[in-house]
């Protein structure tokens, strides 16, 4: 469980020695203490830390559902800069509506929660901007090479798969 977003998820709660906190703490440790991207985007790493099962959130507050001592923080950790689909298409959104950053990212949520969270994030946003009428099809196909990678990913971990 080495990836990024693990070691992004854990390292609040590392930080605090605990393994429940505050929302509000959470999005602050990484956010404002670490500067490793603005609220939103926090926001957003939650909820699909939620949807992957690595988190659970209620009421006000985020409860770890991972071993964090399996997950090491290398020191000087830094998240990488590279853009994903989620950014790239909030992006593709504001640049077509107008519509803010924090517009886009609500919209998104309010979206999800009425699809009860069984999409993730990156879609729902590529699903906002079509209906927007917004032309996707490049990220659409990005996206589904990304699904496919990580799904290659996971037929060689649990052996050959029953199609082969």
């Amino acid at each position: 469980m080495e990836s990024e977003k693990a070691i992004l998820v854990a390292t609040p709660f590392k930080k605090r020695g605990k393994s429940s906190l505050k929302i509000s703490d959470f999005i602050f440790a990484l956010s404002l203490d670490l500067k490793w991207g603005p609220p939103e985007k926090v926001r957003a790493l939650l909820r699909e830390a939620e949807a992957e099962g690595m988190v659970r959130m209620e009421g006000d507050m985020v409860d770890a559902l991972f071993d964090l001592a399996a997950v090491e923080v290398p020191l000087g950790f830094k998240p990488s800069t590279e853009e994903g689909i989620l950014d790239q298409g909030i992006r593709l959104i504001t640049s077509h509506t107008g519509m803010s950053r924090k517009e886009v990212i609500a919209a998104a949520n309010e979206k999800q929660d009425s699809l009860k969270k069984l999409v993730e994030l990156d879609a729902v946003v590529l699903l906002l901007a079509r209906e927007m009428g917004i032309d996707v099809k490049d990220l659409a196909g990005q996206a589904y090479q990304n699904l496919l990678a990580r799904a290659g990913d996971h037929d060689t971990e649990s052996g050959p798969s029953p199609m082969a």
